[in-house]
């Protein structure tokens, strides 16, 4: 008597559990990469985004340059709405700060001046029957005028019948700094040389103003809030005079009293 024989199975019926099993393996790896990394993303605030930071200190009423901000990404779990976004950079280029801000501290939108405000500022500092006028006064010296302070401004300015040498005359006496703000060069934040002051004036003197504008330059001299004088006669300065020593000592005068060192700025 013959045994029966078993039935011989396909190959491929005898590899399917073994393909399934391999594809429930590869399935459940990669639902547990998926979660180990969402989970990784919830632990470490989410994915990362650029937000802007400073990099120097600045002071209340300074101007943000665009070497002033970088670039720093932080989890999108610690971005708030007051954050500003690394795509805004241009945006917040050229604008003040309202608060003191440290090298790396991140810029808020709340750290900015707003120029509507600023401006309806600088208009209820304007006393009636006088103007804000701004001139770009050139030179260093710019840089120590802060509103309240009072400067002389004195224009320069080629002659016409001669290109060579240049004139020097005292526009304005004991006049008011409103405001002060960067100047601009060539639509990028001005050179270190100079600065928009905003000049407290009457009407006749912004015309003056901006009639010398048109001819020459401006620059201011800063001074003392106890001196309020206003020298009358004041001759205007030829620069051919540099070329004679007497004409040269006759413009300097008499000798200037003693500065009081310790109240120069620390800039």
């Amino acid at each position: 008597m013959s045994s029966a024989r078993s039935p011989v199975l396909p190959v491929s019926s005898r590899l399917r559990p073994t393909l399934i099993a391999t594809c429930v393996a590869v399935i459940g790896v990669l639902l547990l990469a998926t979660y180990l990394q969402r989970m990784e993303a919830e632990i470490s605030g989410g994915p990362k985004q650029g937000v802007l930071v400073v990099l120097r200190a600045l002071a209340p009423g300074e101007q943000i340059k665009h070497t002033d901000l970088a670039e720093r990404e932080i989890p999108q779990a610690y971005v708030t709405r007051r954050s500003i976004s690394a795509a805004d950079r241009q945006r917040v280029t050229g604008l003040r700060v309202a608060s003191n801000l440290q090298a790396q501290d991140p810029l808020f939108w709340s750290d900015l001046v707003d120029p509507g405000e600023e401006q309806r500022k600088l208009s209820g500092l304007v006393q009636p029957g006088r103007r804000a006028f701004v001139v770009q006064a050139s030179g260093r010296s710019a840089h120590l005028a802060e509103p309240g302070d009072r400067v002389d401004v004195v224009a320069t300015f080629t002659q016409q019948e001669n290109s060579e040498h240049r004139v020097s005359a005292v526009l304005l006496q004991n006049v008011l700094v409103l405001g002060r703000g960067s100047s601009p060069q060539n639509g990028a934040a001005a050179a270190t040389d100079g600065r928009d002051l905003a000049l407290s004036v009457t009407l006749s003197q912004a015309q003056v103003l901006a009639a010398a504008a048109e001819r020459g330059t401006f620059s201011v001299a800063l001074r003392s809030p106890e001196d309020v004088n206003v020298q009358d006669g004041v001759a205007d300065v030829n620069s051919r005079i540099f070329a004679e020593a007497d004409k040269r000592a006759a413009a300097v005068g008499g000798a200037p009293g003693p500065a009081r060192l310790s109240a120069l700025p620390n800039r």
